[in-house]
């Protein structure tokens, strides 16, 4: 062999291995993304169930807030027709 042509051969080795180098890393880019993806959509479930529960407690404590106000007003009224 010449040394042009294991030149040639050492090019195209170094060619090879950097096409295999950059498809890999593009298949695990992809994979990346798409874990990336999933977190995002278990996120917002997650996200949307805690909304969800707060929604829950503020009309919990609306409801609350509002039978102390009738039992306040009721327990008024009974202690001044006792007086």
């Amino acid at each position: 062999m010449t040394e042009h042509s294991l030149v040639l051969l050492v090019c195209l080795a170094v060619i090879a291995v950097l096409a295999i180098l950059i498809y890999v890393s593009g298949r695990s880019h992809v994979s990346a993304l798409s874990a990336i993806n999933e977190l995002r959509l278990t996120l917002q479930q997650i996200l949307a169930n805690t909304q969800t529960i707060d929604q829950s407690l503020l009309q919990q404590r609306r409801v609350l807030y509002d039978a102390h106000k009738q039992i306040s007003a009721v327990t008024k009224g009974v202690k001044k027709a006792v007086q």
